[in-house]
C-alpha cells in the first residue's frame, strides 16, 4: 500500500479533500539535469501542496490528519493497461504493415492507428481501473500527531 500523510481540507458526502506536503526527489537524482519531471517541478508555482481527492469510510471533520493509500497493485495494472496496451497495438500494426510489405507513409500510418485501437480497450476498462486505483483513507491520526516536515517550516496543520 502506498501511503501518504495529511490534513482535511474538504468533506463531502463520500470523499474528502487531502492537503498534502509534496516530497520531490529530483535534488537527490542524478539524472535531473536531463528530465522533464525535475523542470516542471523546478517552475510549478506551488511546490509545497498538493491536494487530492479520497474515498472517505470514517467521521471525519476539516483540519483533521489522515492516512490515505493506494493498494500498489491496483496502481501497477492500472499502468500496465494504460501504457502497454496501446503500445502493443502500435507495435503490432508495424509488424503487420513491414510482413504484408507497406512502404514507409502506410507504416506509419498503421502504427498510428494501432496506437489508437489500443487505447479502445483501455477506454473500456477505464470506469472499473479508475475504481480499483481510488484513493482511500485508511486512518484518522491523533491530533497530537505533527508532520516533522512542518515543524521545520513553523507550518502548524490548524487553521
Amino acid at each position: 500500500m502506498i501511503e501518504e500523510k495529511g490534513r482535511v481540507v474538504a468533506v463531502g458526502q463520500d470523499d474528502v479533500w487531502v492537503e498534502t506536503i509534496r516530497k520531490s526527489t529530483c535534488s537527490s537524482c542524478s539524472a535531473r539535469n536531463g528530465c522533464g519531471q525535475s523542470l516542471l517541478e523546478r517552475y510549478r508555482p506551488n511546490r509545497q501542496q498538493s491536494y487530492i481527492r479520497a474515498m472517505n469510510g470514517f467521521s471525519i471533520q476539516e483540519n483533521d490528519q489522515v492516512v490515505i493509500g493506494i493498494p500498489e497493485s491496483a496502481l501497477m495494472r492500472a499502468s500496465v493497461l494504460l501504457y502497454l496496451l496501446p503500445l502493443i497495438g502500435m507495435m503490432g500494426s508495424i509488424w503487420l504493415a513491414t510482413v504484408t510489405g507497406w512502404n514507409d507513409f502506410y507504416t506509419v500510418l498503421s502504427a498510428i492507428a494501432g496506437l489508437a485501437l489500443g487505447f479502445i480497450p483501455v477506454r473500456m476498462r477505464g470506469q472499473s481501473t479508475s475504481d480499483m486505483c481510488r484513493v482511500r483513507v485508511i486512518k484518522v491520526l491523533p491530533r497530537k500527531v505533527v508532520e516533522p516536515e512542518l515543524m521545520k517550516t513553523g507550518q502548524s496543520w490548524s487553521a
